[in-house]
């Protein structure tokens, strides 16, 4: 039987469903839990907390607000079990949606996203930043975005001296086309500067900005690039400096189109990369894709893992032993005699576990009936690790598990 219809009929037969999710005894090396309300729940990160007391996750729900329309961060700080100590919404009556967060150096937490309640109007998406204390209380909140673009911010992180940098897409009203765009700002919430990358004709995107031993910033993303007179999106790695101004740069991918999704910096000083590829799938769509490159952005491996449909790696990290861990999803596909296909499991979520030379030491999915996709992970405190998604049932909802080092999962 699979683990989502035990879990299913478990839900069924007991009079307090939201024990059996919360309370059931899935603990100690692993869990998995899924959770939410009454519409659309969804995990889009994660990050482990500094003093092993858990996780918080960051996304964004609709099941709490007025109407279908009233989407809000959701932001839920779990315990090592699994079990929700607090699950906060913000936001107004338009659409907000939360893709990051970072533990700041007061315990508390910075989330960005974007805001239409109070962009610049009606589906005019600007970047919303909000600073939470360590109970999830809102602190303060800053708008950034221009009037002329709709803004999102994808990633952010904090720097020593607890200023905050932000990464974000711009994406032109009038022409369509998309810019990466890196705020920083102090403490407070205030700018500092504001540094933009992209061409005249072509757009790009970026996906995630971390800070390098160095001092510099490392932003990866995907950009349009030309093959053979035809534009394609590549992964594209931007090197800066600590003023945000740009040294070099690097794209990876072929004629067919890749997106990277996200980056971490290796024990060595280089680089892995992950994301999906079309130009060198192995089979069927597009497949995951792992870069690794060295300290100068050149590549040194890389690996393609996928189905005979779509696959993809949606975050990785390099663990604290200098392997690397990816997560994603893969989607299940059963044809029938005109290859269509069957499958009722739609996506799973996926996670591997790859050595420092690219080769795969475990890898795991997680599903049901249903789409699963795991959009986070992290490693707690232990060397375990921590996936943050959704789970597609009669309603979408967060599912959060905890994976051990050695692969092994709990459902």
């Amino acid at each position: 039987m699979k683990p989502i219809v035990l879990l299913t009929l478990m839900l069924l037969s007991s009079p307090n469903p939201w024990h059996v999710l919360l309370n059931s005894p899935q603990h100690l090396a692993a869990f998995y839990k899924v959770f939410g309300g009454k519409n659309y729940d969804a995990s889009a990160d994660i990050v482990a907390l500094k003093s092993g007391s858990g996780v918080v996750v960051a996304g964004r729900s609709n099941s709490y607000g007025v109407g279908s329309m009233d989407m809000n961060f959701n932001i839920v700080k779990l315990d090592n079990n699994g079990s929700v100590i607090w699950d906060k919404n913000y936001g107004g009556q338009e659409t907000e949606e939360a893709f990051a967060l970072c533990e700041t150096r007061d315990g508390g937490f910075m989330v960005v996203g974007s805001s239409d309640s109070y962009g610049g109007g009606p589906d005019m998406k600007d970047v919303w930043v909000i600073k939470l204390d360590k109970n999830g209380d809102r602190q303060w909140a800053k708008i950034f975005g221009d009037d002329d673009s709709i803004d999102e911010a994808r990633s952010v992180i904090q720097l020593e001296d607890g200023s905050f940098v932000i990464l974000a897409n711009a994406t032109k009203i009038t022409t369509g086309k998309s810019d990466i765009m890196l705020i920083k700002s102090n403490e407070k919430g205030d700018l500092i500067w504001k540094r933009e990358f992209g061409l005249p004709n072509n757009s790009e995107m970026g996906t995630q900005v971390i800070t390098t031993k160095e001092g510099g910033f490392m932003i990866v993303g995907s950009k349009e690039v030309r093959h053979q007179g035809k534009l394609a999106w590549n992964f594209w790695l931007i090197a800066l400096d600590k003023e945000g101004f740009k040294i070099w740069e690097q794209t990876y991918g072929g004629k067919m189109g890749e997106q990277a999704n996200a980056i971490a910096q290796t024990q060595d000083g280089g680089f892995v990369l992950a994301g999906y590829t079309y130009s060198f799938a192995k089979e069927g769509s597009h497949d995951i894709w792992v870069v690794k490159t060295d300290a100068k952005g050149t590549k040194v491996w890389e690996t393609t893992t996928g189905t005979t449909s779509t696959d993809e790696a949606l975050d990785l990290l390099v663990t604290k032993d200098g392997k690397i861990v990816v997560a994603g999803y893969v989607d299940i596909f059963v044809p029938d005699a005109n290859n269509e296909n069957t499958s009722k499991e739609g996506n799973n979520a996926f996670v591997m576990l790859l050595d420092d030379q690219g080769k795969t030491l475990w890898r795991k999915t997680i599903g049901g009936n249903g789409d699963q996709r795991a959009y986070g992970i992290a490693e707690d405190v232990n060397g375990d690790f921590i996936i943050a998604g959704y789970n597609e049932g009669e309603t979408t909802d967060h599912l959060v598990v905890k994976i051990s080092k050695n692969g092994d999962v709990k459902q």
